[in-house]
């Protein structure tokens, strides 16, 4: 019992195992459902035009035998309005050779024929037969029944019937009452004047004659072969349809393989304008995204472990030469430290605040606030440096807008950009450096733009500017101080206010932040 047990256990880990691995072609792929799909739609489209021909055809060849029975049945309607001009309705029985003759022309059959069929001797009509006329009720036989005939061995192609104007079957079936096909008997050729009878052919409103209903019976079987046909078909052309539509998503999974494994090369070369198409370069897009993030990203770690090597290095060797005696412990050497020390920890603080920013961890508490004032009070803070540099500055435009906004994150914003023009803004007794600022609003969005002074900085690098820890050569280096992390903190600062920041060439000759931010 245990071997079998264990035995059972192996089987189910095979099957499991051969799940794992082959599970896409045991799973209901896409192409399988794309086959099923089609071969389900052309099922149900080959399914209704063959019911829909079938009715079709049904009523239209029923139509047409009604249509050719009318025709022969208005053929003989001389011969019978003559025979009613003569006898009445009197010559209206199968006893009466007038009606022998009426069936032979109604099936066309020859003069010699017509009189050899009305010589034949027949059994006379009963003798209550005369009453039931002239009151009007159908002849009825010895046993009660509607009297007529006894059946011929020979069922003959002719089913005519007539029924009076009341109603009454006067030769045929009763039955063939609502299954004949009738034609109404008027006095005159034009179909006027007093309504004799009614005269029809007994099932004439269904295919009973068997040649009609063999010819019925091929044409369905040809319906269904055709049908059958069209089905094969049809399933054979959807396999490597399906295949072919498959066979473009079947690449993107590839493609979008490579990329998981960090293969960002883009992998598509397509000009399909379909949605494959589309989404094919949407991969591409996200490929070359996903490769710019990753190049971004290492280049961050390694500006970051440069930034932060530098201040490391610089302590080590002064605590190192102050262990070693090389360096005096004196207060000059202390306040060098110090200052490393701050700008390391000024450095850690902003990337700090970036990556809070990254993850959406910032708080912002949003009112609304007079923009002037947050200008006015970032340069009266820095009234002393301003003058101690010698430099210029002044607010120009609209004075009287409002904002809702983050009152200390905007101060953090234009201290950014003071901090930014003061370290790298040239400035000195007889040549100041200027500051401008201008106010515009329009239509809703309010435009701030902080200009400075020269130097400037060539047009293609100042998209550069808002990289994290991106300096450039000629004109900002760590020895002013920076950290190239402001103007990045102040681009986080704007797009959590909705707004946008671009840098521009300076009228100054210095460089343009141009800030847009929406007023409410």
């Amino acid at each position: 019992m245990e071997q079998q047990l264990a035995t059972k256990k192996v089987s189910m880990g095979t099957k499991a195992n051969l799940f794992d691995n082959n599970g896409v072609a045991m799973k209901l792929t896409l192409r399988r459902k794309l086959l099923a799909i089609l071969l389900l739609v052309n099922a149900v489209l080959i399914s209704a035009v063959y019911y829909a021909n079938q009715l079709a055809f049904e009523k239209s060849f029923r139509e047409y035998l009604q249509n050719s029975s009318r025709a022969k049945l208005i053929a003989i309607m001389p011969t019978v309005r003559d025979n009613f001009a003569l006898h009445g309705e009197e010559w209206v029985t199968r006893h009466n050779p007038l009606w022998p003759r009426l069936v032979g022309e109604f099936e066309g059959r020859s003069e010699a024929e017509i009189e050899q069929m009305a010589k034949k001797p027949r059994r006379g009509p009963p003798k209550h037969l005369g009453k039931e006329r002239r009151e009007g009720k159908p002849a009825r036989g010895p046993e009660g029944r509607a009297g007529r005939p006894p059946k011929p061995k020979h069922k003959s192609p002719a089913r005519l019937v007539f029924k009076s104007v009341s109603g009454s079957m006067l030769i045929g079936r009763p039955k063939s009452k609502n299954t004949a096909l009738w034609q109404p008997v008027y006095q005159n050729e034009d179909n006027s004047g007093r309504l004799l009878g009614y005269i029809g052919i007994a099932n004439g409103m269904e295919i009973s004659n068997s040649l009609d209903a063999l010819f019925a019976s091929r044409q369905q079987h040809w319906f269904l072969g055709i049908a059958i046909v069209a089905m094969l078909v049809s399933s054979l052309l959807a396999i490597p349809f399906s295949r072919f539509l498959v066979a473009p998503v079947l690449s993107l999974r590839s493609a979008a393989k490579k990329i998981a494994s960090g293969d960002y090369k883009p992998p598509f070369k397509t000009h399909s304008k379909d949605e494959l198409g589309l989404l094919a370069r949407d991969l591409n897009t996200l490929a070359s995204t996903l490769a710019e993030n990753q190049r971004s990203r290492q280049q961050w770690i390694a500006d970051i472990s440069h930034e932060l090597r530098t201040p490391i290095a610089v302590f080590k060797a002064e605590l190192e030469g102050m262990i070693d005696g090389v360096i005096e412990t004196d207060e000059e050497q202390l306040n060098s430290l110090y200052d490393e020390i701050n700008r390391l920890t000024k450095l850690v603080d902003d990337l700090h605040q970036l990556s809070m920013s990254d993850r959406g961890s910032l708080s912002y508490k949003m009112a609304d606030c007079a923009l002037i004032d947050i200008i006015k009070h970032t340069f009266d803070s820095h009234a002393a440096t301003l003058k101690t540099k010698h430099f210029e500055w002044s607010i120009t435009g609209e004075t009287d807008i409002d904002l809702y906004c983050d009152e200390a994150r905007l101060a953090q914003l234009f201290n950014n950009l003071m901090q930014n023009t003061l370290r790298y803004t040239d400035s000195e007794l007889g040549q100041s450096g200027v500051i401008n600022v201008h106010l515009h609003r329009n239509k809703g969005i309010v435009c701030v733009q902080w200009q400075d002074s020269s130097p400037g900085v060539n047009a293609d690098l100042l998209p550069k500017l808002f990289d994290r820890l991106y300096r450039v050569d000629q004109a900002r280096d760590r020895a002013s101080g920076g950290s190239g992390l402001g103007l990045a903190i102040c681009a986080s600062i704007v797009q959590a206010h909705n707004g946008e920041i671009h840098a521009l060439s300076s009228d100054l000759g210095g460089i343009n932040f141009k800030i847009t931010l929406p007023i409410k």
